[in-house]
């Protein structure tokens, strides 16, 4: 291509000896530069950012409740509790689960954590899933804009569960809850 553009460009410049040369040479320097920065820029310019506020990085922080009827180890893990980030119904990450701050207490369990968000993405969720019973895999709908604002840094109403990992509807006693907000990871 750069050989194409270099013939075109001494072609049009019509300049014979070294003047010729270097102007046909700048011009073909200068297209080629061109092709290239918006080859790179463009999709760049178009590529989905991590939404930010005041030009830090953001997280979703969430505490998900669940029934104390809910069996969990007094030293859970990664297989015991997991909670993924969903963003436009596609698994986009695991959270970070801390497992120090559970707190249990009569009636449920409180597990805090976090996760970054990375997208400006139109839907998110939480997929929940407390150890290996048939009814431990909850979708949560978050609602959380595209674009987070100063608003979003307070902390939400509890909000529940409406389905199972399998999509179909979680009865009442069985949901799940949590309560979330956005928050800079530089905080």
């Amino acid at each position: 291509m750069g050989l194409v553009i270099r013939i075109i460009s001494s072609v049009l410049v019509g300049q014979r000896g070294l003047a010729g040369f270097l102007i046909a040479q700048g011009w073909s320097l200068l297209i080629v530069c061109g092709v290239a920065g918006l080859l790179v820029g463009v999709p760049c310019a178009l590529s989905d950012k991590p939404p930010r506020i005041d030009g830090k990085p953001l997280e979703l922080q969430f505490e998900l409740r669940a029934s104390a009827t809910f069996q969990i180890p007094d030293q859970p893990d990664g297989y015991s509790i997991r909670v993924s980030l969903y963003t436009d119904n596609r698994q986009s990450r695991f959270a970070f689960v801390d497992w120090s701050a559970t707190r249990k207490e009569a009636e449920h369990i409180t597990i805090p954590g976090n996760v970054p968000l990375l997208t400006h993405s139109k839907t998110r969720s939480l997929l929940a899933s407390i150890g290996n019973e048939p009814g431990g895999s909850q979708f949560i709908e978050l609602k959380i804009p595209p674009a987070p604002t100063k608003q979003d840094e307070a902390w939400s109403e509890w909000v529940f569960a409406t389905r199972r990992a399998d999509l179909t509807p979680v009865p009442k006693p069985e949901r799940f809850a949590a309560r979330y907000r956005v928050r800079s990871t530089d905080d």
